[in-house]
């Protein structure tokens, strides 16, 4: 069985799973008429607010991105920006964690529309990576430190958000550490790994000298491209506020609750956690709404669970949008095939 036909089953099978999940959380909270109940008391001005949310955040990628690249004097429209992103978007949502898996099509695009160093290119997508990642985990950390505070989490739960902590967030700073101080740990475990392998050396070695190349271009980035740096690092922590003001906005809309900042630090660490770990099926669903409703039990507000549901929901069809622009924008570029529908050839009739 080729790799390709495995990947279609793990995927087909993975929407399966997803889908008989999504209806089991829709059953288990009151079924369709409650969830839509929710949706309407959220508003116009709700909607509205909640879709600027992701806009925002979305706009904030493709800007943070454009001032990276042209620090490094490469200068793409926004146009092909947005499709880079967008695009790369759709693609991290097919794929078993929601923070990673569209990069390569980003490279590839920005790459093949400019002629440019598709080294330069990586480097500028790792450094966007390692500043999202620090304002991303600053939010994490203080909302798991929340979470064990408040008592709502089991022993057992307490000791695994922390481990998580650790491995996820030491790995992300010891990655970090290595390219500003420029250590070339990567490239230098390549290079162990290319002398004592038997076989693939010159594969190797021509990987050993790629990686050797972006991360000095990414160390650069720290030593020589400041400015840019602290641009971005502030345009991550806008993007990040987007998703973690989320839940606020459609509470305070659909139920009149104010969620204070240990509430939505609390939801966003948990679910950071929950998006990292068990994002085993497209877009998390059926995982996502499942986890949410547990979430927001803990966090003591007697928010219904049709309404977290809703909230989930809202939300998924918000992205919705810029999925389906992603998906034709991949399907454009050839990243995504669509199955082709074959005729059924007919036997030629036979004349007497």
């Amino acid at each position: 069985m080729g790799r390709g036909i495995k990947r279609r089953i793990t995927l087909v099978v993975s929407v399966v799973v997803g889908i008989f999940l999504f209806v089991a959380v829709i059953q288990n909270v009151g079924g369709v008429d409650a969830i839509t109940q929710e949706i309407e008391k959220l508003g116009w001005w709700g909607a509205l607010l909640s879709f600027a949310n992701i806009c925002v955040m979305v706009f904030g990628w493709i800007w943070g991105w454009k001032i990276l690249l042209n620090a490094y004097g490469l200068y793409p429209s926004w146009a092909t920006l947005g499709r880079a992103v967008v695009g790369g978007y759709a693609l991290s949502y097919l794929t078993p964690s929601m923070y990673f898996g569209g990069e390569p099509f980003r490279i590839y695009l920005v790459t093949k529309e400019l002629n440019a160093n598709s080294t330069q290119v990586t480097a500028t997508i790792v450094i966007w990576k390692i500043l999202e990642g620090g304002t991303l985990f600053s939010l994490v950390i203080i909302g798991s430190f929340n979470a064990i505070l408040s008592g709502a989490l089991a022993v057992g739960d307490e000791v695994s958000l922390t481990l998580g902590n650790f491995i996820v967030i030491g790995g992300w700073g010891l990655l970090a550490w290595s390219f500003i101080t420029k250590r070339h740990w990567i490239s230098r475990f390549c290079g162990v790994v290319q002398r004592k392998s038997p076989w693939g050396k010159e594969a190797l070695g021509r990987l050993f000298h790629w990686l050797k190349e972006a991360e000095t271009i990414i160390h650069d980035a720290f030593s020589t491209h400041t400015k840019a740096v602290l641009q971005v690092l502030v345009i991550s922590l806008l993007i990040n506020l987007t998703v973690f003001v989320r839940p606020w906005i459609f509470f305070f809309f659909n139920s009149d609750v104010l969620l204070g900042f240990r509430n939505l630090s609390f939801v966003y660490a948990l679910f950071f956690f929950l998006s990292s770990f068990l994002w085993v099926t497209p877009g998390g669903l059926g995982i996502a709404e499942g986890g949410l409703v547990e979430i927001f039990k803990m966090i003591g507000r007697n928010i219904p669970d049709q309404a977290v549901t809703a909230f989930a929901i809202t939300i998924r069809g918000m992205e919705l949008v810029f999925i389906l622009v992603g998906l034709g924008i991949l399907i454009h570029f050839g990243a995504v095939k669509l199955p082709r529908l074959r005729r059924r050839k007919h036997p030629p009739e036979e004349h007497t």
